[in-house]
């Protein structure tokens, strides 16, 4: 038996891929959420499916949830497991954490590396995939004014965030060639992700009603799940739905790398 760990399960695109994948491999689900009741029926659907699952509440809105989720997780899963970081937030308003951070940098950056660090150093995984947003593309980082949200916006801080954390597997792919790790762009997906209150948001659910339901999207990161390999040891790939395309040029841009590189390690070893 393999564990498949994936967060942001309760919802969207987490729930549709934990439905799909129910009873198509033999995987057991490793199921993170914050909602305890909607990761419970999850369960008892995935069993009913015929598939295996483990609900593992947690929180990655702050830097120590986080911490506390990955030792939890290490403590559950076996060694050789797939790990899916598709937990994210697209805030439409500026809120610091307890820690005075930007949440989204939290959720979306900082918090899933936190948790993950518990899962590496305990030598659990063996392949890493990053559910990502195109939008990356439209990203940047300021050091001293990105981790607090001095420069938030409803829209550039979560391309922000996304460039950040997909940067940061970069490294952790180079640190780690024994993993297999891939970062994507999953498609246009009708989910809640972005939601607004008022006309914008009316506006905005009219325009999802074309978008691809996760249920579509769930069925291509299953099949992206099945490949043998994604990335050569060392390396994160960039996928574009299925299709492997060169990483956007915001995502080249060493001092850009370097400097988001000095800035997350500082924050993740000083709190």
């Amino acid at each position: 038996m393999t564990d498949l760990i994936l967060t942001g399960a309760s919802r969207g695109i987490g729930h549709a891929l934990a439905l799909t994948l129910a009873g198509q491999r033999d995987d057991r689900l490793v199921l993170v959420a914050r909602d305890v009741a909607r990761l419970e029926a999850l369960v008892a659907d995935i069993e009913r499916k015929g598939g295996r699952a483990l609900a593992v509440p947690g929180d990655l809105s702050s830097l120590s949830g986080a911490r506390q989720l990955g030792a939890r997780l290490a403590e559950v899963v076996t060694p050789g497991a797939t790990l899916i970081h598709n937990a994210g937030l697209w805030p439409s308003k500026r809120v610091l954490t307890a820690e005075g951070w930007e949440t989204a940098f939290v959720v979306n950056h900082l918090a899933p590396l936190g948790m993950q660090r518990a899962l590496l150093d305990a030598g659990h995984l063996r392949r890493v995939m990053v559910v990502s947003a195109g939008l990356l593309m439209k990203g940047r980082f300021d050091a001293a004014r990105t981790p607090t949200g001095e420069d938030f916006s409803s829209i550039r801080t979560y391309c922000d965030t996304k460039l950040c954390f997909a940067l940061a597997m970069r490294d952790v792919a180079r640190e780690h060639p024994e993993l297999d790790v891939v970062v994507l762009h999953p498609g246009v997906v009708r989910t809640d992700l972005g939601a607004r209150p008022g006309p914008v948001g009316w506006l905005l659910s009219l325009v999802k009603h074309t978008w691809e339901t996760p249920q579509v999207c769930a069925a291509r990161l299953a099949r992206i799940l099945a490949r043998e390999r994604w990335s050569p040891p060392g390396e994160a790939r960039w996928l574009v739905e299925e299709t492997e395309h060169p990483w956007p040029p915001a995502a080249e841009d060493e001092a850009t790398r370097r400097t988001l590189r000095d800035t997350t390690e500082r924050l993740l070893t000083t709190a």
